[in-house]
């Protein structure tokens, strides 16, 4: 359908390096990966973020190039043509006498930035009269004078100290603390007007807060942790933009799973020693089969250090064995209902809401209702139970009450710190709708100026 198409541009994409954004003849677009030959209509998910920043980009662009287009049209409308310059003094009373009611001159207007301004003929007439002096008298006091006198709404010329109170009057209108506009006094700003600084190690905690807080889990890659699109996923939360970009963030998770993983296992090893069952269980839910009679199966395994554990006997082994195949025949709607109760049952102070489908109390692990559901299936409903579980009971008296306390600290002054980071770019943006609102009000001042003029 599209034989003649040809690329026409490519674009860099920041942070996705080395993807490159391919745009055709007939506006159409794919990416390109140059080190892999490959090439995709359909943008992959961990490139979009990518594309979408770009074609973002693209369109400011071009919005602020066609606006300074736009304005610099209305401003030559606005402005009439200056006159030629040269002569003598009899050549320019000529074309003094042949100008219109109203000429141009240049001066500086209110904000101290270079334009035309119009003078009346009276005025017009006292410049040409002027130059016909001879040279050494100095005519600007008198012409200041004159000035003064004939335009007492003439422009003032503003100093630092009124541009100053200026945007401290702006800045209060728009809400502004002091750290939020102008540029830094030599004293430096009070205490607190700029807020907390946002460190580069204070962004990788945050950052980890949020793995945490989300519930990560450490054994899931992260290609499939950015795919979630959801509501409760880490790409709405503010936290996910602290780091620059998507390989730091990559990196950080990287760091984070594997100090995550370190932890569960440790955690695990020590459920291990205290409840027997728990391996024993997690070993039949990999090597259990229906087929197989209990003397086959104990046959067949019994040199597994599981099969040979004391701390729990033949006979436990034996019953959870026949309990787990027998309940491997029931219809999955059945043992779903069954672990659903199972997990009503475990009291709040070991399964809330602070629980993780890798952090699940030994209740819960060492009971064969657990492993009676595919591994899928079975972390989805636990899942939807915590997030349906409240938090649980303050325990922190059984920690220490110092390190809690350094910790809860130091994640403040981390949230504080974020806080700040976004204040700081909400000024940014209320000083932009500052500065265009001012261009948009000069313009509209200059539109009627000319509209007077013209009639």
């Amino acid at each position: 359908r599209h034989h003649g198409d040809r690329p026409r541009s490519k674009h860099a994409l920041q942070d996705c390096e080395p993807w490159l954004l391919i745009k055709t003849k007939m506006g159409r677009r794919f990416v390109h990966n140059p080190v892999t030959s490959e090439s995709f209509w359909r943008i992959p998910q961990d490139v979009l973020p990518a594309v979408l920043a770009l074609e973002q980009s693209e369109r400011e662009q071009q919005e602020k190039t066609e606006n300074a287009v736009w304005a610099e049209r209305q401003l030559r409308h606005m402005r009439p043509q200056q006159p030629p310059a040269g002569g003598d003094a009899a050549t320019a009373s000529v074309r003094a006498a042949n100008l219109p009611t109203r000429t141009t001159t240049y001066g500086y207007d209110s904000d101290g930035s270079y334009e035309e301004v119009e003078v009346t003929d009276s005025e017009d007439e006292h410049i040409l009269a002027t130059e016909d002096m001879p040279e050494g008298i100095d005519t600007s006091g008198e012409q200041q004078q004159d000035h003064s006198a004939t335009l007492p709404n003439a422009p003032v010329e503003f100093g630092e100290d009124d541009i100053a109170y200026q945007l401290a009057a702006m800045g209060a209108d728009y809400e502004l603390d002091a750290g939020e506009y102008g540029d830094e006094p030599e004293a430096g700003w009070e205490a607190g007007a700029e807020g907390l600084d946002l460190t580069e190690e204070d962004a990788t905690n945050l950052f980890r807060d949020l793995l945490d807080d989300h519930r990560i889990s450490p054994f899931v890659p992260w290609d499939k942790v950015i795919a979630d699109d959801s509501e409760t996923s880490i790409l709405n939360d503010d936290r996910y933009t602290v780091l620059p970009n998507m390989k730091a963030r990559r990196e950080v998770f990287d760091t984070w799973a594997r100090d995550k993983a370190a932890q569960v296992k440790v955690e695990r090893a020590t459920l291990h020693k205290l409840n027997p069952k728990i391996p024993y269980l997690a070993f039949l839910e990999e090597r259990a089969n229906p087929r197989l009679y209990w003397p086959e199966f104990m046959r067949k395994y019994k040199r597994e250090a599981v099969m040979n554990d004391r701390t729990l006997s033949d006979k436990d082994r034996e019953k959870l064995y026949r309990d787990y195949i027998a309940r491997l025949k029931l219809p999955e709607s059945k043992r779903q209902a069954d672990l659903q109760s199972l997990l009503h049952s475990i009291p709040l102070g070991s399964l809330n809401s602070q629980t993780t489908v890798d952090s699940l109390p030994e209740q819960v692990l060492s009971h064969v209702h657990y492993i009676s559901l595919p591994p899928k299936a079975r972390d989805v409903i636990i899942a939807a139970h915590i997030r349906s579980l409240p938090a649980g009971p303050d325990d922190r008296e059984a920690q220490d009450a110092t390190t809690v306390g350094m910790h809860s600290d130091d994640r403040r002054r981390r949230e504080q710190a974020l806080a700040d980071r976004e204040a700081k770019v909400r000024g940014e943006r209320k000083r932009e709708a500052m500065v265009q609102e001012r261009a948009k009000r000069e313009l509209r001042e200059g539109e009627g100026e000319l509209e007077r003029d013209t009639a």
